[in-house]
């Protein structure tokens, strides 16, 4: 745990640069099956079917802009990703546009779970979730490499049992 008093963004230990694949492979697929979706009224058009030329050519085109926005924050999001351990509680921080942080002291802690999808265990990464004894507070932390994982999820399971209130 480091005391680091005041903190800074730059404190924060960012998610593993492999997890922007994770996120890219997730946006393709995603969105690859939401373009030929797009597509039906077009070919529908050119197989004689009466459909609105409007319908044929906006809606893969509108679908198409979205995602290049979305692809053009991407990596900015992964970026946002992090979290930084204290002596008392543990942050973790996400997001571009609408930034969330959530700060959990240890002795609220109720169970600390790692998870991995099939994309993650490909490139051998892992999901942190903590949930708390509160208001349902949860907070998750993703893109940690398996064994950092791991023994992040002992870490904080120590530093909870010490803290118990």
């Amino acid at each position: 745990m480091t005391a680091t008093t005041p903190w800074s963004p730059n404190s924060f230990t960012p998610a593993h640069p492999s997890y922007f694949k994770v996120k890219l492979t997730t946006w393709a697929i995603t969105w690859g099956v939401i373009l030929l979706v797009t597509l039906i009224p077009g070919v529908l058009l050119l197989a004689g079917v009466s459909t609105p030329l409007w319908l044929a050519i906006g809606a893969p085109v509108l679908a198409l802009v979205i995602a290049l926005l979305i692809l053009r924050i991407l990596r900015r999001q992964v970026l946002a990703l992090g979290y930084l351990e204290r002596e008392e509680d543990f942050i973790v921080r996400s997001g571009v546009m609408w930034r969330k942080q959530v700060v959990i002291p240890y002795g609220r802690m109720q169970y600390v779970e790692v998870n991995s999808g099939p994309l993650e265990r490909r490139f051998g990464l892992c999901q942190l979730t903590l949930n708390t004894a509160g208001a349902g507070a949860t907070a998750h932390v993703y893109g940690l490499p398996s064994e950092q994982g791991q023994a992040l999820r002992e870490r904080l399971v120590s530093a909870g049992e010490e803290k118990m209130l």
